[in-house]
């Protein structure tokens, strides 16, 4: 098998384990540490972070939200010229900038799960940006790891996945309203059976007709969201959403256009 370069994990995520396992079977050299763990059924572990830096081209940090500037701070003198830091951390787009200032020009990666591969459904899609960013994808290229190049700004990366989390919970949090009003009423098999169907059918096209119709349509859903309040309060339910989608509605009637919308 072809060895490739070292590449040190900092911190442990399910993610970092599953592309560490990736880049074991592509032949890299890899090295896991972690204060609070010593074993690892993935990559041998390293006694220190001095050794599980020495020598790596590139170092991928999987540290929480709380802690990302401290490991960064601590990998810095460490790391070798040339090599690669690679922050897997949680966090906002600023942080991910502050966080790129403190190393080398060439040398911070902004890297954010993207989806997993919707051929295996289990090797994660990733997002990367920052200056560093290209020579990433070419280091890990011979990997199954799909790498998308976005850009050589820090914290895009991570602002593409943290707008991906602001679709997919707010799309949970409506569900799960929906479905406490609907319980309120007695109806919550129905509104649940109803849902599913409702999921199964979409598509691009429904997307595209949700912003065009509420960009055409929103003084008439105003005026129904009057009326599925008036519902619950019968039933005594407090809804969690609604005052939500009527701010949305509000801005729209104050001139706040939709992107992509067809709106006249």
């Amino acid at each position: 098998m072809t060895t490739h370069p070292k590449v040190a994990f900092i911190g442990h995520s399910e993610a970092g384990s599953v592309i560490a396992g990736e880049l074991i079977k592509a032949g890299f050299d890899v090295v896991g540490f972690d204060s609070a763990v010593s074993k690892s059924p993935v990559a041998p572990m390293a006694e220190s972070l001095e050794e599980a830096v020495a020598g790596a081209a590139v170092v991928l940090s999987l540290g929480p939200s709380s802690a990302p500037s401290r490991v960064a701070e601590s990998v810095v003198p460490l790391l070798a010229k040339a090599a690669l830091y690679g922050d897997l951390s949680t966090g906002t787009p600023a942080v991910k900038k502050e966080l790129a200032a403190l190393f080398d020009d060439g040398s911070y990666v902004d890297i954010a799960v993207a989806g997993q591969d919707p051929v295996s459904g289990e090797i994660p899609a990733l997002d990367v940006s920052g200056t560093g960013a290209r020579k990433l994808v070419e280091l890990l290229e011979p990997s199954r790891l799909r790498l998308e190049y976005v850009s050589e700004m820090p914290g895009e990366a991570t602002a593409r996945r943290l707008l991906r989390s602001l679709l997919a919970k707010g799309m949970a949090g409506v569900i799960t309203d929906s479905l406490w009003a609907a319980e309120s009423i007695g109806l919550q098999n129905w509104a649940y059976r109803e849902i599913l169907e409702e999921f199964e059918s979409h598509s691009a096209e429904t997307a595209k007709r949700y912003l065009s119709g509420t960009a055409l349509y929103v003084k008439r859903r105003q005026i129904e969201m009057l009326d599925v309040v008036g519902m619950l309060n019968e039933t005594g339910y407090e809804s969690t959403m609604i005052a939500a989608i009527e701010f949305t509605y509000g801005r729209i009637l104050h001139g706040r256009k939709i992107p992509f919308s067809k709106a006249p």
